[in-house]
């Protein structure tokens, strides 16, 4: 039997029944513990007032610190507090959460804006849902997010660098993939969730670190600062218990939400590629940790800030995670696409004819790659016309006669001919592109010599190179490039104050192959590169040097 609206509406009205249960038990044992605090603290101010006086003890200490009343009493108190804390956290909680994030509506006049718009406006028609409305996070990380109220209302957002690094295709995808969230009813809970407990974790941090900051400025030595510190550690406690009840609110999230939401992607936009492809480029940069409230991780694509338990699997990450392993996911969407191409390849070899002059068809084996190019799988094409279509390293190809399908750069046939592409380029045969597997060849940027990929056009130089073409002016930026360095320029000093490139996979330096880091160039300029500690290579994927540079004159 299909998944129902009248069986979401039958699931989201128990787990929030479920929500406020915990929130009334919760504050039912808080209410317990300091109506047992102060009778005993009665019960002892009560003996020692007999021993001090030497009187006799005429009256008898209960030792029932329950009755059935006090029971009453209690369990009322609990739910007068349970009700108002669940009426002031629910109330205009949209808005309260995006004020928070500091999103914004899209901005009429900017075309990255508009197309993004105009995609949230498609997939609202597509779902029949009127009350979807989009918005932006002025952060170049990449992630997006979904909330949804009582009201009906919902919001779909992404952030400025998920604007800039998707197409449109990818862009579709992961808003799809919201917009499941918004239908089948998990945005209304992960609202609720974050509402209740993740709003006031995330203000009390905002506190904290002004407080922290405060003290630092004062030296910690003049009273201010003395007052400073006590506010600094009630703050740390209330966070700490705010922290752990929105973490235990999350064990009503399943992870498994987020492959139904992948799933009803893929059958909205019919294809399961580009959203692979949007969780790859998730994956790869930074989510946006210290710059969105880690309270509030169960409304995004992803956990904004990467840990071990999200990307683990068993019975403990399942119950305490909120997002399933990035790999899984990915991983999942390609076999979607590998049952639909193991149809689709055979049913395109049945229509192939046998060409004149041979006697079997398996001895044509040229014409035997399938190419996605355009959203749609394309082919069979021989080795030849893949080149002439702009075959590149990073495209996805198959085989006809296999199930099986990856980047091009997978293939050693296919690398080869890329490789012999490459004629008349002064190469690098021992410098291959971490990404493409392709050799380096030897340009010159503003002067000065780096290895670049012809592919993806990423570029390879170390340090020294790298200073050298600091101080020059001699390249022009693009309006794209101009407007991604003025956003990574705008990021707030505690979201670049530690490491938070903490992928799912490291690159191998093109030059010594040893691991390299994922990190910001510097505090002072957050560009993402790869870092080789050993040789001190930097690689920069396509645009990052050029976003480093132009960052570099505008403070100059």
């Amino acid at each position: 039997m299909p998944y129902t609206f009248i069986d979401i509406e039958k699931q989201k009205t128990r787990i929030i029944k479920g929500i406020f249960l915990v929130l009334l038990v919760f504050y039912f044992f808080i209410a317990v513990i300091i109506w047992l605090v102060t009778k005993i603290f009665i019960q002892i101010a009560m003996l020692l007032h007999f021993f001090a006086e030497g009187e006799a003890l005429t009256h008898t200490v209960s030792l029932r610190l329950f009755s059935l009343g006090e029971v009453a009493i209690v369990l009322f108190a609990a739910c007068v507090i349970a009700v108002i804390h669940w009426y002031f956290s629910s109330r205009d909680m949209i808005n309260k959460m995006l004020d928070i994030l500091e999103a914004a509506e899209p901005d009429p006049k900017d075309s990255y804006h508009q197309v993004f718009k105009n995609i949230v406006e498609e997939v609202r028609v597509a779902t029949g849902s009127s009350n979807i409305y989009s918005y932006i996070v002025p952060s170049s990380s990449l992630n997006a997010f979904a909330m949804a109220d009582f009201k009906g209302n919902a919001v779909i957002g992404v952030t400025e660098g998920l604007l800039a690094r998707l197409n449109r295709s990818q862009l579709e995808a992961v808003v799809g993939h919201e917009a499941a969230h918004v239908v089948s009813g998990d945005s209304l809970l992960a609202t609720v969730t974050c509402s209740l407990f993740g709003i006031y974790a995330a203000l009390l941090d905002g506190i904290g670190k002004v407080v922290g900051r405060d003290l630092e400025t004062k030296g910690g030595q003049s009273a201010p600062a003395i007052i400073a510190i006590f506010y600094l550690a009630i703050i740390s406690v209330l966070l700490m218990i705010a922290a752990g009840i929105n973490f235990l609110m999350n064990v009503f999230l399943s992870r498994q939400r987020e492959y139904r939401a992948d799933a009803t992607a893929v059958r909205l936009i019919r294809n399961p590629i580009p959203l692979a492809e949007a969780l790859y480029a998730i994956s790869r940069g930074w989510r946006g940790s210290e710059s969105i409230p880690d309270s509030f991780a169960p409304i995004f694509i992803t956990n904004p800030e990467y840990n071990k338990l999200e990307e683990s699997e068993g019975v403990i990450p399942d119950l305490l995670s909120t997002h399933p392993p990035i790999k899984k996911r990915i991983g999942a969407l390609l076999n979607m696409a590998g049952a639909d191409m193991s149809a689709l390849k055979e049913s395109i070899k049945n229509k192939i004819p046998p060409e004149k002059g041979t006697v079997e068809f398996k001895e044509q084996p040229k014409r035997e790659w399938l190419i996605y190019k355009d959203n749609s799988w394309q082919g069979p094409f021989d080795i030849k016309k893949l080149l002439e279509l702009g075959l590149a390293p990073l495209f996805w190809v198959s085989r006809l006669d296999e199930v099986a399908f990856g980047r091009a750069s997978d293939y050693a046939d296919l690398n080869t001919a890329l490789k012999d592409g490459l004629a008349g380029k002064d190469i690098k045969e021992s410098n291959f592109c971490p990404e493409c597997k392709q050799p380096l060849y030897e340009v010159l940027y503003e002067g000065a010599p780096v290895l670049k990929c012809h592919y993806c056009d990423g570029i390879l130089a170390n340090r020294d190179v790298i200073l050298r073409i600091m101080a020059r002016e001699e390249y022009e930026f693009s309006q794209s490039v101009a407007k991604r360095a003025d956003l990574a320029s705008k990021m707030s000093s505690e979201a670049i104050k530690k490491d938070i490139f903490k992928v799912t996979y490291e690159l191998d330096c093109p030059t010594c192959k040893n691991k390299m880091r994922r990190k910001f160039f510097s505090y002072v300029y957050p560009i993402e590169i790869d870092e080789c500690q050993m040789c001190q290579c930097v690689w920069f994927d396509k645009d990052e040097l050029e976003i480093l540079q132009c960052m570099f004159e505008k403070s100059r």
